[in-house]
């Protein structure tokens, strides 16, 4: 497993589209699991208040507000790439990104799980928290 500050680099790296160091980003900042980051719209994100609407497929509950952190707005804006509808994570062909880009391009660029990127941000987050 990749220490924080190695899936960091990754997420900076201009070499890796913008779709996927947006969706690294948002479940790193903000604990949103990989299905409902794929789902995310445009729409869903409130870049001044630094907020995502998510909806939890897994959980049978309206809509929550969930906080990002300012990088997950960052790139979340420049995954957006000024598009004010459709879904927010789109790949190279402009269809929407889909679970197995997002798991192959995790494990090409930073030989990990895609799900890496969600635990490392909540070891940070326990981390900051406790002192």
């Amino acid at each position: 497993m990749l220490s924080p500050i190695e899936l960091d680099r990754l997420i900076t790296s201009p070499h890796i589209p913008a779709a996927h160091r947006a969706l690294w980003a948002i479940m790193m900042g903000s604990d949103v699991r990989l299905a409902e980051a794929l789902s995310l719209d445009v729409r869903d994100i409130d870049y001044a208040g630094r907020a995502a609407t998510v909806e939890y497929r897994k959980r049978a509950c309206e809509p929550t507000t969930v906080p990002l952190d300012a990088r997950a707005v960052e790139f979340a804006r420049a995954a957006a790439a000024g598009r004010t509808e459709g879904p927010l994570l789109i790949a190279a062909d402009g269809r929407p990104l889909t679970r197995e880009q997002a798991i192959r391009t995790a494990r090409q660029h930073g030989g990990v799980s895609i799900h890496a990127f969600r635990t490392a941000g909540q070891a940070l987050r326990a981390q900051r928290a406790a002192g």
